[in-house]
């Protein structure tokens, strides 16, 4: 305080007033699993923390609508018939629990390990991942194509002068492809009549399969040869010999009396385009429309001379007839296949005309291309209505502004693409703005001289293309020639187009309404300035291509779209991680040790079945050719998947299947689980066959070293066979290194990437397959989230005195090692396992670990603390949606706690009927060997044998309900703290010291401070005394515990003795019968 010079007053505040804080209340940190990026509760976005970056991060919640929109609503597996899985391992309990809990309470941690259950759901086909965003897919299974084929016959028959909808077959892969450019269907596909659409390049071209079994391309003059334009009436007819018709101008002599006669002498008058041949004994005429003269898309029969000619006796009126024809139209255009407005067309369009209704209605053209967006992970449709030509689709869709307001990302399909094939493109608009092409830098590559080019450009509301204007440079093989040129394009007064000269001295053509531009280079000069298909913005106009001269090109804002087609969404390579649970039980790879190396199976047991381990749920009795069994046959018995796989060798002596130990790694009977190989090379991509593999002996180089293994020990390649779990290692194999496996042979060939087993061999050594390969993963991240996250850690910032891992007993042990790194400053919540039935034997065995766990699991109980309670059996209850579903004891647990300690304090056992009632579930029991809940309400007997083994038994009391009906914890031996109301009690009390003692810390360690310590804490414990926690107590904190050896050190010495009140669990009541009279006397 500073002195006053002048007289006045000064007043100095010594707050000197002191109490301990009270605690927060009852806090639980929950740990749990889900899958990544689920909707939050509202369903409007992505859950912020399942997302990748948030996994591990602690949420402090308040409410249960905070829960669901930060993970959303926990989810609960069910069957493909809406039954719930029970005990499912990609349910997601802790979320659960933590929604029950907040119902009651307005405070709790959630921590999400980081781990996607989500791709732990069964698949029998190798995991993928998403697309990248703005991926384009055709999805082929949807799409309509809009075809339809003319049926000529007359009206009268059925089906005649009508419409046939055609569904061609659409190919997305090569594998029925050939030819130069691998785009036509292969003769081998497909019958004659059939069609078939090319998806596999940007056209979608598509084809027919002619009469001679070859492909044609809808709309070329070899299709126009698929369909007969002229066909004969009369089968079989005798013809006269000499007996001439004229087929478009040229005259036809028969030359026999049968109709081959007469093909033969089509055929020899070599009428341009014309064929002929003979089918169920009538003469069918072909045309590819190639003939001269007016005959392009006819064929004119005439008589020959005299009054019956020819063509009468074989049954054909003398006339016009029409080509085959493909035409694009929209619903409302029916093309007129019935008649021509030729006006002396003698029939209408033969069979085999099609119609492509360009527009949607009446099962019109509908193609169903999709975007991938990576935020929603969904497709999205986009509307995709057909053109004829980049300006159709700009006329059409920006009528008013020629281009300028379509926005990037717009799509249509270019149907035809100005030429005669049938063909179907799709575009998206690739920019905004002006359409600009450039050249290359201009230097000295344009050789002087005098050139012309045309331009013709597209115009705003006119559909189509403007006439091209001619522009004509004089260049003189120098750096202005760029100018010469942006002068020439100028000069020529086109509407939209123009050119400048860019700063690298580039020649930029623009068109300001972002419409398009045709360039034809009649002189060269344009691909001298370095323009070309290959510039920005610029492609061969259809119908041309490099070999076109002069070269032809479109200038536009329209670009080929880059898209799969398929009919399933298309995903991409397996991301580096991703996890894929195989739900394949019968594709089984077993090698066999030779003695120096493992061999294939069927190498070493050369008369085993050719098809490999039979897996079933009867044991065999033949091989699965139906030849009989040999020594060495393998069955997998999978009637109890729940221990699969259960492995037997046929023994040929005593005829007799002789079951494998899967946890003998030692002799030669034994098994070994582990990775050996995918394929019969180190550089396939794909998967062999297990037939491919039985007779092959090559393995990766991280398979089992064989000297670590006696000879006839079997592999199980983990790998290759199903019904476990693998994630997916992109450069797992270093290529750069050899395989010491096979011999150190270089792996420079090899495939990078493998699958590797995830869910890990049992202690035992025996495989994790089926739900417990599953779980095993979700454990070990779990294990992984509790064992290194530091922020957990923080028991300065985050604070909470309860804990638990719903659904997973195998967290039992790290959530006691947390606890001992927090300072023991919480109590933990602790399940049995779901499968635990209720039989006292069972229940003993568990918590007595007579199976030798090494961890506490379904198998037995191992942990032994103070601070630790477990809870006994499992509850029924209904999730979020109303389904029944099967959930932990913690789940019940961690909501009674809270309620227990809203009407008392955490010093009161939360059990019995008064604090101990469950109101989150409406039945206990465990899950059968079926799956089934089986409900159970504990008898004395039982509940005996699980308190005996320091196991708290959750029961039904008539009256009450579902009550906890224990209260004792884990600890390993007989004390105070072998009961949960005093071991909170001291944890309350540890943490209210630290609180009490923290404002002494630099304090000066004198009587003073060691009073003043000493009465904070006399005011805390008589405050307990009064609240019901202790009987008595004692503290003492003076020279005879701080010492000048320990004042010396800086210490100070607080020594507290309690004697923690007990809660009453053994009520004994002995009934005395007295004589009448005699209680008086008393």
């Amino acid at each position: 305080m500073a002195n006053l010079v002048s007289p006045g007053v000064q007043v100095q505040v010594i707050d000197e007033s002191f109490y301990t804080p009270a605690e927060p209340g009852t806090v639980p940190m929950i740990f749990f699993v889900s899958a990544q990026d689920k909707k939050n509760g509202a369903g409007t976005g992505t859950a912020a923390g399942t997302t990748a970056a948030k996994a591990g991060e602690p949420y402090l919640l308040t409410s249960q609508r905070e829960l669901t929109e930060t993970f959303g609503d926990p989810s609960f597996y069910t069957d493909t018939n809406n039954n719930p899985i029970n005990g499912s391992e990609l349910n997601e309990y802790g979320l659960q629990a933590a929604y029950s809990y907040l119902g009651v309470a307005n405070r709790a941690y959630v921590v999400r390990a980081a781990i996607d259950t989500g791709q732990l759901e069964a698949s029998a086909t190798m995991a993928t991942a998403d697309p990248e965003s703005g991926t384009y897919w055709l999805d082929t299974a949807s799409t309509d194509q809009g075809l339809f084929s003319w049926n000529s016959n007359a009206s009268s028959t059925t089906g005649g002068q009508t419409y046939t909808k055609i569904y061609p077959t659409v190919l997305t892969d090569t594998t029925h492809l050939s030819g130069a450019a691998g785009s036509i269907p292969k003769t081998s596909f497909g019958a004659v009549g059939d069609y078939v659409v090319n998806s596999t390049t940007s056209y979608d071209d598509l084809y027919f399969k002619r009469y001679d079994n070859s492909w044609v391309n809808v709309g070329t003059a070899a299709w126009k040869k698929a369909n007969a334009t002229v066909t004969s009436t009369i089968a079989n007819p005798t013809v006269t010999n000499t007996g001439t018709f004229v087929v478009n101008g040229s005259t036809v002599t028969s030359g026999g009396t049968d109709v081959d006669a007469v093909v033969t002498a089509i055929t020899n008058a070599t009428i341009t385009g014309i064929s002929a041949r003979a089918v169920a004994g009538k003469l069918e005429i072909y045309s590819e429309g190639t003939g001269a003269g007016g005959y392009a898309d006819t064929i004119v029969i005439a008589n020959g001379g005299g009054n019956a000619g020819l063509e009468t006796e074989l049954g054909i009126a003398a006339g016009t007839y029409y080509l085959p024809q493909y035409k694009d139209e929209a619903h409302t255009s029916v093309p007129d296949f019935k008649n021509s407005s030729g006006g002396n067309m003698t029939s209408g369009r033969p069979a085999g005309s099609i119609w492509k209704k360009t527009t949607t209605p009446n099962l019109g053209s509908n193609y169903k291309i999709k975007k991938f967006n990576a935020t929603t992970k969904l497709w999205e449709d986009l509307t995709t209505p057909l053109h004829s030509s980049g300006n159709n689709a700009i006329y059409n869709l920006d009528r008013v502004g020629g281009g300028k307001n379509l926005a990037v990302g717009t799509t249509y399909i270019n149907h035809n693409n100005g030429t005669t094939e049938a063909d179907a493109r799709p575009y998206r608009r690739a920019n905004t703005g002006n359409t600009l092409v450039t050249s290359s830098v201009i230097a000295t590559q344009v050789t002087g001289g005098t050139y012309a080019f045309n331009i013709a450009e597209s115009i705003v509301g006119q559909d189509a293309i403007s006439s091209a204007s001619t522009i004509s440079v004089t260049t003189t093989a120098a750096t202005t020639d760029s100018d010469v040129i942006a002068a020439g394009i100028n000069g020529a007064g086109m509407v939209n187009v123009s050119a400048t000269v860019d700063s690298l001295n580039r020649v930029v053509i623009s068109h300001n309404d972002g419409g398009e531009m045709h360039f034809t280079d009649t002189g060269g000069m344009l691909a001298l300035a370095g323009f070309s298909s290959t510039t920005t913005n610029m492609e061969y106009e259809p119908g041309t291509d490099a070999a076109t001269n002069p070269k032809q090109w479109r200038g536009s804002n329209w670009t080929v779209l880059d898209y799969t087609a398929s009919d399933t969404a298309p995903t991409s390579l397996a991301a580096d991680g991703q996890l894929w649970y195989s739900s394949v039980i019968d594709s089984v790879d077993i090698m066999e040790h030779t003695g120096s190396k493992w061999d294939g199976y069927l190498t070493v047991n050369a008369l085993t079945d050719p098809a490999g381990p039979q897996v079933r749920a009867t044991a065999p009795t033949t091989q699965s050719d139906a030849t009989a069994l040999v020594e060495g046959d393998i069955w997998i018995d999978s009637s109890d998947l729940e221990n699969y796989p259960k492995i037997n060798k046929w023994n040929a002596t005593s005829l007799k299947w002789i079951a494998v130990d899967n946890t003998d790694q030692t002799t030669e009977d034994g098994v070994v689980f582990a990775d050996a190989r995918s394929s019969t090379a180190g550089a396939d991509t794909t998967d062999a066959t297990i037939v491919t593999l039985l007779s092959s002996d090559y393995v990766d180089t991280d398979a089992p070293d064989p000297a670590l293994y006696p000879k006839g020990t079997l592999l199980f390649n983990l790998r290759r066979s199903g019904f476990n779990v693998k994630k997916f290692s992109r450069n797992y194999v270093d290529t750069t290194a050899n395989n010491t496996r096979m011999g150190d042979v270089s792996m420079s060939g090899y495939y990078a990437h493998r699958w590797v087993t995830e869910s890990a061999n049992n202690s035992d050594g025996s495989g994790a397959f089926g739900r417990k390969s599953q779980r095993k993963v979700v454990v070990q991240s779990l294990q992984a989230l509790v064992n290194s996250n530091q922020d957990i850690r923080d028991d300065e910032s985050r604070i909470f005195n309860l804990v638990a891992a719903p659904g997973y007993s195998e967290l039992i042990g790290e959530l006691v090692s947390l606890n001992t790194d927090r300072g023991l400053s919480a109590f933990i919540v602790g399940d049995a396992p779901f499968r635990l039935s209720s039989d006292s034997t069972s229940l003993s065995d568990w918590a007595t670990n007579v199976n030798s766990a090494v961890e506490d699991n379904d198998k037995g109980l191992v942990t032994s603390n103070e601070y630790l309670g477990v809870f006994y059996p499992s509850g029924y209850t209904s999730d979020n949606f109303g389904k029944n579903v099967t959930v932990p004891a913690s789940h019940m647990m961690l909501r009674t706690i809270a309620l227990s300690d809203q009407v008392s304090y955490p010093w009161f056992a939360p059990a019995g009927t008064r604090r101990g009632t469950i109101t989150n579930a409406t039945s206990t029991g465990y899950i059968s060997s079926e799956g089934e809940f089986t409900a159970s309400a504990l008898n004395e007997g039982q509940r005996d044998t699980l308190y005996t083994n320091k196991v708290n038994p959750i029961t039904f009391i008539t009256g009450a309900g579902l009550v906890n009906y224990g209260q004792k914890t884990r600890s390993g031996g007989s004390s105070s703290l072998d009961r949960i109301n005093v071991s909170r009690l001291v944890i309350y009390i540890r943490s209210q010291l630290n609180k009490l003692a923290r404002p002494f810390v630099f304090e000066p360690n004198d009587k003073i401070t060691r009073d003043e310590i000493k009465a904070q804490a006399d005011s805390l414990l008589l405050e307990l005394v009064g609240n019901r926690a202790l009987y008595d107590f004692l503290v003492v904190c003076d020279e005879s515990n701080n010492t000048p050896a320990r004042i010396d050190r800086n210490e100070l010495y607080l020594d507290i003795a309690i004697e923690p009140v007990k809660a009453v669990e053994f009520i004994y009541i002995p009934l005395r019968l007295k004589n009448t009279g005699e209680i008086a006397g008393l």
